[in-house]
């Protein structure tokens, strides 16, 4: 018996996916007169007025449109943040007391933060509409005994549809008749072989989708043979549909990309904390008497401090280099967060086909009549490896493969077309050396075509004068064929069960010789002279095996989620490398009957004949246990997991639009073994992004300290609004916009993935931070009170305090671009960019003090040249001191490493 899906009667409750119409019967478990009767119909089809009824009755043949927002919405949007709530607030108080240049300024950075965000918002929601473009436009169906051609969208449940090979499948259709019907179902099932119909089987109402051999489906094609369906399901009711249903709800609740979830809890944690610290000091303020006035500055003055206004930038900046990183080692972009995200992940649940496969039939593995067994590469070396007499029995083999073949010959450029085994079996006879152009434009003395029923296909032909049959098929189907010339060794029946367990699709090949004037005749299926077995497989991707090996020594868990078979996909998991036992395999319909599939899930590795519904619950129940999932997958039966994961990975090559559209990256040759590129690009991003935040918040801490001094020592405000947001988005923007330009440290994968989504800032990043920022804040209050008490007026004063916090910022910048490596130890590759901002920092901050209109516009004017003196002592204590707090961490980290491998 088949394991796949649950059944109607165990679905899950309120799952779209799975949800059954109330009152529909379960139309692979009746027979076709039964769904005949229940729909109320004939095989002469339905009359025009009774499809005009049902028409009006359920509706078009087509999914539901969905309303989606228009880019002024998605820019409101970007101002719903809290820390955007309080620079409104900021901004709205200088207006009130008439200071419209430092409202012109905050409001200046809100939209320029909004728009950079709505540009990487708005993006086509391409996969609603590559759903729809799986329905196709017409269909064949017999109308009043009649067959017509229609519009597709006119199709009603009760309608006779004809199929025909190259024909996609129009509704979902309950099949009557099917006369060598196969149809391709790997966008819904993952699996690359063909799929043989029957019309008359019965099956077991929780028959996975895979496994419904009496039903075809809307969104997928007839490659051969002829059938007749009933139509059964429409529009949204359809398989597609509930995909469809699927992928909206998994896209409303998606999994948040980590970077996106690090920076609101970061973001909250900021808007707290400013808060608090704005009514505590206003209330100080107010019962010391101080005036509303003064109150109001100080509040926009701190909030200004405190919210790092070019953050957004700076991050944006280094998701945008890391894209360009990552597009030259073919992973595309389609949302920055996800850059990061790659990186941060835990698990990678991986389809099969197409991903970690090539998603092409070829032919692994040959056993000659002999029981010798014979690996691809072995007759694709040019060396003489085979023994003497191997290479005859192989190219018998080859040959018998070539000549039984449905495959068409078009020309030396094209090559042959076909079904993905007959081009297996000819790749495989020209790999042995055959002619196959001549072998295929030979004349065909008579064929038996494949049919399921029969399970092998025959061709008579004439080679060097003489008449040969040849068949191909299931080894049950040809072996009874042949006679037994076999003196030792195992049985063919026992060598074809082993290759078939090692996940190989078997076949077995034979001929016999047909004398002169012997009759075409069907006897002749006797007595024939066993050639051999050729396995084929769909052959794992180049470099997978090392990625697996990679994602787990980079502490990343790899799970393989597919609608194939659990042997074949138990072997194609051993073939990798995982180290996975058959206790680890559960298939679709035992997960169903699991009463806690939490629990169940969490412990295995390899999840067969799995629905797109399971797929979905697959990839939440690992989010739920803490981990950063990444779904990677090809087909429309991954679209809603793909959008469910924290970071959704598409096929680029051989993915459909439905996968490429809900997914955040595009691997751009189809490699599993690209994600590891991916995820060392991303562990750097991720590295980048927490020094531009150590950066930003550092100085912010300071800016922030030096207030709270300054009014604990009855000083005035040590800088104004205005120069606060000249220092966090020119001079200290230029310069943590460089540090996104990192490219590593060469160690990225022999580390642990970041499990903690909102750990941006923790106890190590703050052992970094606050030496530095403390230091700043001594030497900036000590000038402005030194230079107050010389009798140096006040905005004065606030300029040597700025000069003096450029020069802490660009020695902090020098300390932290490494977090490892002491500042004056070279580390290749260096952020020569880095050093660029530096210099341009300093540029700036002179042409601010040198330059009228930035002069008058920032209070600011030339300091005495032995102030560069004193600016450079401090700088360096300030390096100093962070570098001390970096030794002391990286002694921590290396000590609590020695722990947890003792």
């Amino acid at each position: 018996m088949s394991r796949g899906r649950p059944g109607m009667a165990k679905a899950k409750a309120g799952s779209p996916a799975r949800a059954k119409q109330a009152g529909e019967p379960c139309w692979h478990a009746i027979e076709a007169a039964q769904a005949l009767a229940a729909l109320d119909t004939q095989l002469a089809g339905l009359s025009e007025e009774e499809a005009a009824a049902r028409l009006e009755r359920y509706g078009h043949n087509r999914l539901p449109e969905r309303t989606r927002q228009g880019p002024l919405r998605i820019f409101a949007r970007q101002f719903l943040s809290p820390l955007i709530y309080l620079l409104l607030v900021a901004g709205a108080l200088s207006l009130v007391i008439g200071d419209r240049l430092d409202a012109l300024f905050i409001f200046g950075v809100l939209l320029l933060n909004a728009a950079i965000g709505a540009f990487q918002e708005i993006k086509a929601d391409a996969s609603a509409r590559a759903l729809r473009s799986l329905v196709p436009h017409s269909a064949r169906l017999r109308r009043a005994g009649a067959a017509r051609e229609i519009a597709a969208e006119q199709i009603v449940p009760g309608d006779i549809v004809e199929l025909e090979s190259g024909m996609a499948v129009t509704a979902d259709l309950r099949l009557v008749e099917a006369s060598g019907l196969e149809v391709d179902e790997s966008t819904f099932t993952g699996e690359a072989l063909p799929v043989a119909k029957r019309a008359g089987d019965v099956l077991d109402p929780a028959s996975a989708v895979a496994e419904r051999v009496n039903m075809v489906h809307a969104g997928t094609y007839v490659l051969r043979g002829r059938g007749t369906g009933l139509a059964v399901r429409t529009g949204g009711r359809t398989e597609l549909g509930r995909i469809d249903l699927s992928l909206a709800e998994a896209r409303a609740s998606g999994g948040a990309v980590p970077l996106v979830e690090r920076m609101r809890v970061l973001a909250r944690q900021i808007a707290i904390a400013t808060l608090a610290l704005i009514l505590v000091i206003s209330g100080l303020l107010a019962i010391e008497g101080q005036g509303w006035r003064e109150i109001v500055l100080l509040a926009i003055a701190l909030a200004v401090a405190a919210i790092p206004e070019g953050m957004p930038v700076a991050v944006t900046v280094a998701l945008a280099a890391a894209a360009r990183r990552m597009a030259r080692r073919n992973v595309i972009i389609r949302a920055l967060p996800a850059v990061e995200g790659l990186g941060a992940c835990t698990l990678i649940a991986s389809d099969k086909t197409g991903t970690l496969t090539a998603n092409r039939l070829t032919v692994e593995r040959a056993v000659l009549a002999d029981g010798a067994e014979i690996a691809r590469g072995e007759w694709l070396d040019d060396q003489p490896l085979l023994r003497a007499g191997q290479r005859e029995a192989l190219a018998a083999l080859a040959e018998a493969a070539a000549l039984c073949n449905e495959a068409q010959f078009q020309d030396e450029q094209q090559g042959a077309a076909g079904d993905a085994v007959d081009l297996a079996l000819i790749d495989f006879a020209r790999e042995s050396g055959c002619d196959v152009a001549a072998l295929l434009a030979g004349e065909r003395l008579f064929r038996v075509p494949y049919e399921p029923a029969l399970r092998y296909a025959a061709v008579e032909a004439e080679r060097a004068q003489q008449r040969w049959l040849f068949v191909k098929g299931a080894p049950e189907a040809v072996l009874p064929m042949c006679r037994d010339e076999r003196s030792e060794g195992p049985a063919p029946e026992a060598l074809a069960e082993t290759m078939a367990g090692g996940g190989y699709r078997v076949l077995a090949l034979a001929r016999v010789r047909i004398g002169p004037g012997e009759k075409r005749l069907r006897e002749r299926f006797s007595g024939m002279e066993f050639l051999g077995f050729v396995g084929l497989a769909d052959p794992l991707r180049h470099g997978v095996v090392e990625a697996v090996a990679e994602c787990r020594a980079a502490g990343v868990a790899v799970a393989m989620v597919t609608g194939d078979h659990p042997a074949t996909a138990l072997a194609i998991a051993r073939r990798l490398g995982m180290d996975v036992g058959s206790d680890r395999v559960v298939t679709g319909r035992e997960l169903a009957d699991m009463a806690d599939r939490g629990a169940a899930i969490a412990d295995k590795r390899i999840f067969a004949r799995i629905d797109p519904a399971q797929k979905l619950e697959v990839v939440q129940v690992f989010r739920s246990q803490g981990h950063v999932v990444a779904v990677t997958g090809d087909g429309v039966n991954d679209g809603p997991a793909l959008h469910a994961a924290n970071i959704g990975i598409a096929m680029g090559r051989g993915g459909t639009d439905v996968a490429r559209g809900a997914a955040d990256l595009v691997l751009a040759d189809d490699n599993f073994a690209t994600i590891v590129a991916g995820i060392e690009e991303g562990r750097v991003v991720l590295a980048n992004i927490r020094k531009i935040v150590m950066f930003m918040l550092s100085t912010g801490a300071a800016e922030i300290l030096m207030f709270l001094v300054a009014l604990a020592l009855a000083l005035p405000m040590p800088l104004t609004a205005v120069q606060l947001l000249w220092l966090n988005l020119v001079t200290n923007g230029v310069l943590d916009v460089t540090l996104g330009f990192g490219t590593g440290d060469g160690n990225e994968l022999r580390r642990p993935p970041v499990r903690g989504l909102a750990r941006l800032i923790d106890r190590a990043t703050l052992i970094l931070m606050l030496p530095g920022a403390v230091l700043m804040t001594g030497i900036a209050v000590w000038v402005l009170h030194d230079r107050l008490a010389s009798g140096m007026a006040i905005a004065e004063a606030r300029n040597h305090v700025l000069v003096l916090v450029v020069t802490f910022q660009v020695a902090f910048l020098l300390s932290i671009r490494n977090l490892e490596v002491p500042f004056w130890r070279w580390h290749p590759p260096e952020n020569n960019w880095m050093f660029l901002g530096m210099a341009a920092a300093i540029a700036l901050q002179a042409a601010a003090m040198s330059v009228p209109l930035l002069r008058d516009l920032l209070g600011t004017g030339p300091v005495e040249p032995g102030f560069a003196w004193l600016c450079g002592a401090s700088a360096l204590a300030v390096l100093l001191a962070t570098e001390a707090a970096k030794t002391y961490r990286v002694h921590q980290q290396r000590s609590s490493d020695a722990r947890r491998k003792g």
